[in-house]
């Protein structure tokens, strides 16, 4: 989730991607730019869906608590990270790496990682260079803050921010679609790999279920409206 601002409205958005082509990076490789995407266009709201009828996932998303979102407050800082919670030399972000790569990498002296290989399923992009990903936190700390963590002592955030315990709560994917993604939610951000929108919506819920976090209506509207067609 890098830093930068988050645009709010009263209709939410969302862009149509393309399902790209797996592409591979290398320490000589830079990461492909993101590929222009269609217009942003309104989200149908969808319809009341009778009980019988909804997917388990969907009685999932309507387990969130419903509240609007606490805008004022937020600072990068008050959610620390990255830490070396279990004193091994690898902070947060090394062990995500390790756990996450496709290829485990070697790993010497304070936590050097080489000769790995990691995908990013943001995108579908392939690395042997581990500092061509972030680890982004597939909810944001922003969107964390708005949804019930400015009520947080500062050790819970820590927590939250270096989450190590939920595999789903930390994801290594390319640079280029962390800052693409920023602070966004469903109804403004979805992956470019449509391929990969249902565990992303699952994982969205279940972060959030996790930590007790709340949503606001319009991401019920959109998260209900994406899993549609998950089972």
């Amino acid at each position: 989730d890098a830093q930068e601002s988050r645009g709010l409205g009263d209709v939410y958005k969302r862009q149509l991607p393309e399902p790209t082509i797996s592409e591979t990076a290398t320490e000589s490789t830079q990461i492909p730019a993101e590929s222009p995407t269609q217009t942003p266009e309104s989200t149908p709201k969808p319809t009341a869906t009778p009980a019988s009828d909804r997917t388990a996932l969907q009685d999932l998303i309507l387990q969130l608590p419903v509240a609007a979102e606490v805008i004022e407050g937020y600072d990068r800082d008050l959610f620390k990270h990255w830490i070396d919670a279990d004193g091994d030399g690898c902070n947060t972000r090394r062990e995500v790496l390790i756990a996450e790569a496709k290829i485990k990498p070697r790993v010497t002296g304070r936590c050097d990682l080489s000769g790995g290989e990691w995908y990013s399923p943001y995108d579908r992009v392939t690395t042997n260079n581990p500092s061509d990903f972030d680890i982004d936190h597939l909810v944001p700390l922003n969107e964390a803050w708005q949804s019930g963590a400015h009520a947080w002592s500062s050790q819970k955030r820590k927590d939250f921010a270096n989450d190590l315990g939920f595999a789903k709560s930390l994801i290594a994917v390319t640079a280029s679609s962390n800052r693409s993604k920023s602070d966004r939610d469903p109804p403004n951000w979805i992956p470019r790999n449509y391929d990969y929108l249902c565990e992303y919506v699952t994982s969205w819920v279940e972060v959030k279920l996790r930590w007790g976090l709340t949503a606001d209506q319009p991401e019920i509207d959109a998260l209900l409206y994406y899993s549609k067609d998950c089972k």
